[in-house]
């Protein structure tokens, strides 16, 4: 088995690289290009080589559209894609999010079905979104995107059960299935230090991605729908967010001033959702940081970008390489969720876990089914909570030290990378069968 500091040495950053499974061996029976556009679906990569498939790591195959190149000579970079697809006899294409949704813009006919094999969308970002092929091919609507969603050859992987469940109920998204975040072992340190001895008392490494203050002021119908939707799902953190949608009713969109006056404009397709994922996200992170950051006096280590649209100083923007170091020498880690985030976990807490930090984090849904409250991580429910949770930790760090080494435990054991690999590839063989 290649190791990561071996692949990583290897690795070109966006260029299209093949890996045999058994370099001067037989060749693997399959081969699986990832068309890779973010470092986590690089793990992913990784993960996919040791597991004994031959690996074609492709550019972003969304650079079609994005960039000017692509887009002057589409027609001579779709016609590579294929010929490459073909000579290296690809059976899979995976991808995250819409980076291998490539329909052509003449014939709308999708890349993977030109190549004739099926392709696998893990979704990382908020799958109701404009897609990059919306900006240069004007002609396709929001239910073109949505038809190419639910394409025969396409198989959709939602990390975030609650969404796997909203893109069922309110866009007919059924070639899905759920599938957490998780982590590589590798990356992280593994210091051991115990609680006590950490010189940070807590950590938040995570974006201030706008202002959402506007939600507690403004008065939009749109508004009073989604706060009221989002105050069901804080008062029911175990039941499923459409329940919650249920019980206030459909957002009212025709009397909204954030409504486009376009029938079928994708502002006006997904607006309900952008507008709850703000109040979501205001609600789970910028107010959570804020009151964890009042509390403790200057004894947050925050890290992140645009904290100071909410009155906060930020130590860095950026943790890079020190992101696990930081982890393993605070007491408390936070996660705390941005807006897209309805139930599931982020990489966040995985990563935590990985460098024997200790997790605190906001109760979710999919929480008990990955990591434990109590025995694996700290859990809370509400800000209250949350202050509670992190002066026990400061007032008694030793009595956590078995929480950080259990959920390092189980994250070894079950939340890999390798172990998810091993779940998608069965999951696209039972669909797509040989």
């Amino acid at each position: 088995m290649l190791t990561l500091a071996q692949f990583q040495a290897q690795r070109k950053t966006y260029e299209t690289q093949y890996f045999p499974a058994s370099p001067g061996g037989p060749p693997a029976p399959r081969t699986i290009m990832v068309s890779s556009h973010i470092w986590w679906t690089e793990l992913l990569a990784y993960a996919i080589l040791n597991s004994g498939c031959n690996l074609l790591l492709y550019h972003p195959l969304y650079y079609l559209y994005t960039n000017p190149l692509g887009r002057d000579h589409f027609d001579l970079f779709w016609n590579k894609t294929l010929q490459d697809i073909r000579s290296y006899k690809v059976d899979l294409l995976l991808a995250g999010n819409t980076t291998a949704l490539v329909p052509h813009p003449k014939t709308h006919e999708l890349l993977h079905r030109a190549a004739g094999i099926p392709v696998v969308h893990y979704w990382w970002d908020e799958p109701r979104a404009k897609p990059p092929f919306a900006e240069t091919l004007p002609s396709l609507t929001p239910d073109d995107y949505l038809a190419f969603l639910r394409d025969e050859r396409t198989l959709n992987v939602f990390w975030d059960i609650d969404v796997l469940e909203e893109m069922r109920t309110f866009f007919n998204i059924h070639n899905s299935f759920h599938l957490p975040l998780a982590t590589e072992p590798d990356l992280w340190p593994d210091l051991r230090l115990p609680l006590a001895q950490r010189p940070l008392d807590a950590c938040f490494l995570g974006n201030c991605h706008f202002s959402a203050n506007y939600v507690d002021t403004q008065s939009d119908p749109l508004l009073t729908w989604a706060n009221a939707v989002i105050a069901h799902k804080q008062a029911h953190l175990d039941s499923p967010m459409i329940e919650s949608l249920a019980s206030v009713g459909p957002a009212p969109l025709v009397s909204s001033l954030y409504d486009s006056a376009l029938t079928h404009d994708w502002t006006h397709r997904f607006r309900p959702w952008e507008i709850l994922n703000a109040v979501w996200m205001h609600r789970s992170r910028n107010l959570m940081v804020q009151t964890a950051a009042h509390h403790l006096h200057g004894r947050l280590a925050l890290i992140g970008k645009g904290w100071d649209a909410v009155g906060l100083r930020a130590n860095s923007e950026h943790a890079r390489e020190n992101t696990g170091k930081i982890y393993a020498l605070s007491k408390a880690s936070l996660n705390l969720f941005g807006g897209c985030v309805h139930a599931g976990m982020p990489l966040r807490p995985f990563d935590i876990a990985a460098s024997h930090g200790l997790i605190v984090t906001h109760y979710q849904r999919e929480l008990p089914s990955l990591f434990e409250p109590g025995q694996e991580c700290v859990a809370f429910r509400t800000p209250d909570e949350m202050l509670q949770q992190l002066d026990d930790i400061l007032c008694n760090p030793a009595a956590y030290d078995a929480i950080a080494t259990a959920g390092k435990q189980r994250t070894l054991r079950q939340h890999t990378w390798h172990h998810r690999v091993q779940k998608i590839l069965t999951a696209a063989a039972e669909r797509f069968p040989p």
